[in-house]
C-alpha cells in the first residue's frame, strides 16, 4: 500500500506546486502578530479571499492563486480596514511588502505592484485634497476642485503613456474619483482607451480588464458625441483644433480646400529642426498660391514653444500638451514620430513621410 500511496502524493504536490501563483512575503514593522485580510480586485470590485494571519515577528508567507499563467491578478492586504499594500501578481514572482498598521509599505519584487503603489497613492492623496476643499468651502471652490482634476489626470496620464504595456495602465482607466467622478471620462478619451487596448491585447488577449477597455471604447463609439467627433470636418478628414504659441486656437479644418503639410514631430529630434529651417523658403515661396504647413508637436509645451520661437517658424505651430496621449495622435493612427502628410486641395493624400525638401517641393508646385 506505501508503495503505491507515495508515488500519488509526490504527484499531488508536483501539481500543487505548478499551478499558477505568485509569493507573497509580508513583514509588518510593528513586529506584532495579528490577522491581515486578503481581497481580491475582480475588475471593479473587491472580494474578501482569505485571513491570513503573522507570526510573533509580523510575518507572513502566502502564495496568492492565478487564474492561469499569463494573466496577472490584483490583491490588497488590508488590517483592521486599512489599506497595508496593492499587489498585482503575476505567475512566479517573488514579491516582498514591508508595511506599517498605518498603511505606509514599501514593495519589491514587482515593477506592476510599485506602478499600482504610485497610482492608488496618488487617488488617494487627491481625493483627500478634494474632501479638504469641500470641508473648507472657499470662494473659489470650483477652481480649486477642478485644478486638483487636471493636475491628477495628466500625471495619471503621464503614468500610463510611460508604461502602456503594464496591466496598471488598463487599471488606471477605470478610477474614479466618486461614483459620478472617472478619471477618464471626457469623449476624446477614448483614443487613450484604444491605444492602451492596443497594447495590452497582444500581450494579454484573454485578460477580463483588457476585454472590459474593449467594451469601453465600443461604448464610446456608440455615443452620439463621439461619433460625431470621429466624423471630422468638411470632406471627411479628421479635424486637429489645437493652440498656438500665443493660445490662439487654429483648427486644420480652416485650410482644406489648400495644399497643406500636415506635420507630427517632436523637438527633441535634431533632424526635424534642420528639416524645418530646410522648409522656410519653400513655405515662403508658395504660401500665397495656397499651401500651409499645419505643425503639431507631442512634447511639453514650455520646450515646444522656445524652439519654435527660436526657429522663428512662420507657419501653423500647434500643441494640446498631451504628448502621444494627444486625440490627434490616435485620429491619423500614428505609429511613429515624425510622421508627415501632404493633403491636397480636396483632402487626398498626397505623399507621407517624405523629408526630402525638393521632393516636396515638386508635389506641391504640380498641385498648387
Amino acid at each position: 500500500m506505501k508503495k503505491v500511496l507515495l508515488p500519488l502524493l509526490v504527484l499531488l504536490l508536483a501539481a500543487s506546486c505548478n499551478k499558477p501563483g505568485a509569493v507573497v512575503n509580508l513583514t509588518l514593522k510593528e513586529g506584532i502578530s495579528t490577522n491581515v485580510e486578503l481581497y481580491k480586485l475582480d475588475y471593479n470590485r473587491l472580494t474578501f479571499t482569505d485571513s491570513l494571519a503573522t507570526n510573533k515577528n509580523g510575518r507572513l508567507r502566502c502564495k496568492l492563486p492565478l487564474a492561469d499563467a499569463v494573466n496577472p491578478a490584483f490583491y490588497y492586504l488590508y488590517h483592521n480596514g486599512t489599506k497595508l499594500a496593492g499587489i498585482v501578481a503575476s505567475d512566479k514572482d517573488r514579491i516582498s511588502v514591508e508595511a506599517d498598521t498605518l498603511g505606509n509599505s514599501t514593495i519589491d519584487g514587482s515593477e506592476d505592484s510599485r506602478l499600482l503603489q504610485e497610482m492608488d497613492t496618488r487617488m488617494a492623496e487627491s481625493i483627500a485634497k478634494i474632501e479638504r476643499i469641500l470641508d473648507e468651502a472657499p470662494a473659489d471652490e470650483n477652481l480649486q476642485l477642478s485644478r486638483i482634476y487636471i493636475d491628477h489626470k495628466r500625471a495619471t496620464l503621464r503614468q500610463i503613456m510611460e508604461n502602456p504595456f503594464s496591466i496598471t495602465s488598463a487599471a488606471a482607466l477605470f478610477q474614479k474619483f466618486n461614483e459620478q467622478l472617472y478619471v477618464f471620462q471626457e469623449p476624446t478619451d477614448v483614443y487613450i482607451f484604444t491605444a492602451i487596448r492596443d497594447s495590452l491585447i497582444q500581450k494579454y488577449p484573454d485578460n477580463e480588464l483588457v476585454a472590459a477597455v474593449t467594451k469601453a471604447i465600443d461604448a464610446r463609439h456608440n455615443a452620439d458625441q463621439m461619433n460625431e467627433l470621429l466624423s471630422g470636418a468638411t470632406y471627411g478628414m479628421p479635424d486637429i483644433r489645437m493652440t498656438d504659441t500665443t493660445g490662439e486656437q487654429h483648427a486644420l479644418s480652416e485650410f482644406f480646400g489648400k495644399v497643406i503639410l500636415l506635420s507630427f514631430w517632436s523637438t527633441a529630434q535634431d533632424e526635424h529642426k534642420v528639416f524645418n529651417q530646410e522648409m522656410v523658403p519653400i513655405y515662403e515661396k508658395y504660401h500665397s498660391r495656397g499651401f500651409e504647413i499645419y505643425q503639431v508637436c507631442v512634447d511639453e509645451k514650455p520646450v515646444w514653444a522656445s524652439v519654435v520661437k527660436n526657429q522663428n517658424l512662420p507657419w501653423i505651430c500647434v500643441n494640446d500638451g498631451l504628448g502621444i496621449a494627444s486625440p490627434a495622435v490616435a485620429a491619423y493612427n500614428l505609429n511613429s514620430i515624425p510622421t508627415m502628410f501632404i493633403i491636397s486641395r480636396d483632402c487626398n493624400i498626397l505623399g507621407k513621410d517624405i523629408y526630402d525638401p525638393a521632393q516636396i517641393e515638386r508635389i506641391i508646385s504640380a498641385n498648387h
